[in-house]
Order: C-alpha cells, then sequence, then structure tokens
C-alpha cells in the first residue's frame, strides 16, 4: 500500500494534469473566439503547440529518465508546466498564448512516461500492462474534468483564472512528487555516451518499428481528435450546441477509463491463458479502425454513444507501451516508452496542425461542405491507419509480443 502513494500517486496526478490540459483548450475555445477574436485556424495552431513541444521532449526526456529516474525529473517538467499556465492565462495574441501552451507541453512531455519509468522499477514486470492501464485510467479522469466541470467553473470563473488556479495546483503536485517518490537507484551513475548508445539500439530494432509504429500512429490520431477534432465535429457535423457539447465531451472523456483500465486487464487475463499480447494489440487496432467507418458516413443519429465508442476502442491501443517495453531490457524503458511517445504524439501534432487549414481548404477551393470535409479527413486517416495496422499483422515478432 505504501507503493501506491509514494511510486505510484505522484506520477499518476501528474498524468492527470497532462490530459486535464491537454484537453482545455476544446472547452475555453469559445472565449477564445469571442475575448481575442481568434478563428479555428489560429486556435487550432495554438492547441498544437503543447504537443509540438511534447514532441521535441521525448527523446531527450527518455535519456534522462532512464539516467536520473522519475523523482528528479517530473517535479522539474512540472514546474515548467506551471510556468506555462500562467503566461497563457497572461496571454492576449496567438503569439504568447502558443508560448505558453508549448510550455505546458513541454512540462508535461514525460508526465506519463515518469509513471511507466517508476512502474517498472517497482512493480513485477508480469503485472505491467495492468499498473499501466490503472495509472492512464487517471489521465481519463483528467479529461473527464476538462469537460463539464471546467464549463461549471467558466460559469463563475474567467479562463484566466482557471488556468491560474491550475498553474498552484501543478506546483502543488511538483511537491508531493519530490517529497513522496522513493530515491532512483541508480542516481545517473552511467554514462551519457552509454545512455545514447542505449537509445540508438531502440531505433535500430526492427521489432520496434513493426510493433510500435501502427498503434502509435492510431493513438496520435486519436489524441487529435479527443483533445480537441471531436468537439469540432460534435459541433459542425452534429450540430450540438455548447452545453450538449460539453456534455458529450464528459461522456468521451469517461470513455477513456475503461478503455485503458480494461485494455491492460484482458492482456494481463488472456497472458496467464497463454495468449500474446501482440495478438491482443492487433484485435484492438482492428476495432479502432472500424469506428471510423460511422464517423466516416456522418452518422449523427447517436453522436454520444459514437465517440465513446471511439475513444474507447482508441484508448485499448495504449496497451503498447507495455507490450513492447518488455520487449527491450528494463534498463530501456525510459528510452522506449519515449520514443514510442515521440511517434505518438508527433503524429497527432501534424494531425492536429492540418486539419483545420484542410478543412478550411476544401470549403474554400474546393467547395465543399464541412461536414463533407469532415469526411475526406477521416477515410483519409483511416487508409493510413489501415496500412500501418496491416504492416503490423504481416510481421509474426508483432504479433507474437509477449
Amino acid at each position: 500500500m505504501k507503493l501506491v502513494f509514494t511510486a505510484f500517486l505522484p506520477f499518476a496526478l501528474g498524468y492527470f494534469l497532462s490530459f486535464l490540459f491537454r484537453s482545455l483548450n476544446a472547452v475555453v475555445a469559445p472565449a477564445l473566439r469571442s475575448e481575442l477574436g481568434l478563428d479555428d485556424a489560429a486556435i487550432g495552431i495554438v492547441t498544437s503547440m503543447y504537443l509540438a513541444t511534447f514532441v521535441l521532449a521525448q527523446l531527450p526526456a527518455g535519456v534522462a529518465l532512464d539516467r536520473f529516474g522519475p523523482r528528479r525529473v517530473a517535479p522539474v517538467m512540472l514546474l515548467v508546466t506551471a510556468l506555462g499556465a500562467a503566461v497563457f492565462a497572461l496571454g492576449h495574441d496567438v503569439v504568447t498564448l502558443g508560448i505558453g501552451r508549448a510550455l505546458i507541453g513541454l512540462g508535461l512531455s514525460v508526465a506519463l512516461m515518469c509513471g511507466f519509468k517508476a512502474n517498472v522499477l517497482y512493480w513485477p514486470l508480469g503485472r505491467l500492462p495492468l499498473v499501466n492501464a490503472v495509472m492512464m485510467t487517471f489521465g481519463g479522469l483528467g479529461a473527464a474534468m476538462a469537460t463539464r466541470p471546467a464549463q461549471w467553473l467558466l460559469v463563475d470563473f474567467d479562463w484566466r483564472q482557471v488556468f491560474l488556479g491550475l498553474a498552484g495546483i501543478t506546483v502543488a503536485v511538483a511537491i508531493y512528487q519530490l517529497l513522496a517518490a522513493p530515491a532512483y537507484e541508480r542516481g545517473g551513475k552511467g554514462r551519457l555516451a552509454d545512455e545514447l548508445r542505449g537509445l540508438m539500439g531502440v531505433l535500430r530494432a526492427p521489432l520496434f518499428w513493426r510493433a510500435g509504429l501502427a498503434p502509435t500512429f492510431s493513438l496520435g490520431v486519436w489524441v487529435c481528435y479527443t483533445s480537441f477534432w471531436a468537439a469540432g465535429w460534435l459541433r459542425d457535423v452534429a450540430h450540438l450546441d455548447e452545453p450538449s457539447v460539453g456534455v458529450a465531451l464528459f461522456a468521451l472523456s469517461i470513455a477513456i477509463v475503461p478503455g485503458y483500465f480494461f485494455s491492460g486487464m484482458i492482456v494481463d487475463l488472456l497472458h496467464r491463458r497463454g495468449v500474446r499480447g501482440g495478438r491482443v494489440l492487433l484485435v484492438y487496432g482492428l476495432l479502432f479502425l472500424a469506428i471510423h467507418v460511422p464517423i466516416a458516413l456522418n452518422v449523427t443519429a447517436i453522436p454520444k454513444l459514437l465517440w465513446f465508442t471511439y475513444v474507447m476502442f482508441g484508448g485499448m491501443t495504449v496497451v503498447c507501451y507495455a507490450l513492447v517495453t518488455r520487449a527491450f531490457a528494463p534498463g530501456l524503458a525510459g528510452r522506449v516508452n519515449t520514443t514510442l511517445n515521440l511517434i505518438c504524439m508527433l503524429i497527432a501534432f501534424v494531425v492536429q496542425a492540418a486539419i483545420g487549414p484542410a478543412l478550411a481548404w476544401m470549403e474554400t477551393t474546393q467547395g465543399l461542405a464541412r461536414a463533407e470535409a469532415y469526411q475526406v479527413v477521416t477515410v483519409a486517416l483511416l487508409v493510413i491507419q489501415a496500412v500501418a495496422w496491416a504492416w503490423f499483422a504481416m510481421s509474426r515478432e508483432a504479433r507474437d509480443l509477449p
């Protein structure tokens, strides 16, 4: 029980904040439009700055985690997040808001990876998919807080006050991590050259790409939609008003919890019965591809249930982090996880930044209605993901991940 409050909860709270900050812009977007006059393209770019710095930090963060441990890395990065939240709260233009959002993304870039590294250090490797899944349910709770509860807060408080309050909470979590988390025994004694050599070994491993590319690509698309563009689809295709969008986003964020939790539980149970984790992961990927079809058809009769299923199935592919990590030495866990996260967030950044301009281009130059433009985007993303999952399916090594 002591490990729960020292090696698990401090980093789970960090991931809670990560998903809260990541998803919050979808709710404050109307306020940014009305107060600052930002259009969808500008808001999309500001929002994607979180992912840009998130991506840039992954590889050096992985080296730092394996060298210094989560207890040293996590609190420092959360303080950067708090600074970014304060800058964002004081912003009056795209540049300042973008800088604030970038600092938030930089600080939270290793929130989940710190938790994953702590799990590798302090829990049995055989239970890693389940422990990781439980930790990631905190992300679902953070996403839930960024929807309807955030709208309630915005009734009584300005969005700037909300971000300043979150800055204070982030500092408190950083102090908790520093005081409660166990010390890292390795203490950074390895040579940096050896750490970098280990990272290159991960990048050169064919198994890493065959097993990791498809699920992280799908996760990147999933992150893009859950953190921002699902709200746009609900407004522009399903024609929901803002309160209804808030309720729908709350339901979507709740879907993250069973998606994360049951993905790890199912892998854990089937692993004990001799079923390879890679085969289960492939089924998760196929389910996620299938749910794109009604979205591409603009099925609006049951939009909340449709997107609830999308979020749940997409979240299940996150088990790839634990499965791929188990295929490498425990000492490489930080580098394996952060490299996988690099791919995921790079895809999320590119897709999130591109959808807004793509929709505008199809409307203005191709004469498509907004709903039709969303269809084109969904089909394109579905085809790319299908190719990646086909490559995964053709690899015996990927299918036989333990």
